[in-house]
């Protein structure tokens, strides 16, 4: 049987690239420019069109951005001589759900502050799912994200 095609195996944003090269997305950003994949502006460049390197989405609100495909861009970064020292695609993946994650928490977080119901309830929903991306990773996101109190250790939210 063959294997599916996820499209977001395939296509990764800025910052998942960027983690597997151990780099932010505004330095893996720099990369793309400098080795002819992104114009100085941000675009992509013509190489990049003609290549397939990159989608282009258009939410139905926000701006456009683009994602970029995962094994053609790292394959001709590395082709290029740019080291991959960073983390695994999967561990990528799983960074990117856990800043999510952390996101909604804070929401979460603001509703519960403001004494509605709605906001523990939020909590309680997320714990598998931040048992699944990792206590220490959601974390790691939640500093990433801004916030600034104690580590989260959902000792009171697991089952007794």
């Amino acid at each position: 049987m063959a294997k599916k095609n996820n499209f977001r195996k395939t296509w990764k944003t800025l910052t998942e690239l960027g983690q597997e090269f151990g780099v932010s997305a505004i330095k893996f950003g720099s990369l793309l420019k400098q080795y002819g994949l992104r114009e100085q502006d941000g675009e992509p460049s013509q190489m990049a069109k003609e290549g397939g390197f990159f989608e282009k989405i258009t939410p139905s609100e926000g701006k456009p951005y683009y994602l970029w495909h995962r094994q053609k861009t790292s394959d001709y970064l590395i082709s290029q001589g740019v080291p991959k020292e960073g983390i695994s695609a999967k561990d990528a993946e799983k960074m990117t759900e856990a800043r999510k994650l952390a996101r909604s928490y804070m929401e979460a977080l603001k509703l519960d502050d403001e004494g509605s119901k709605l906001g523990y309830m939020m909590i309680s929903e997320m714990v598998d799912d931040i048992k699944k991306v990792g206590l220490e990773r959601f974390n790691q996101a939640l500093k990433s994200v801004g916030y600034k109190g104690e580590e989260i250790t959902l000792e009171h939210w697991s089952d007794s």
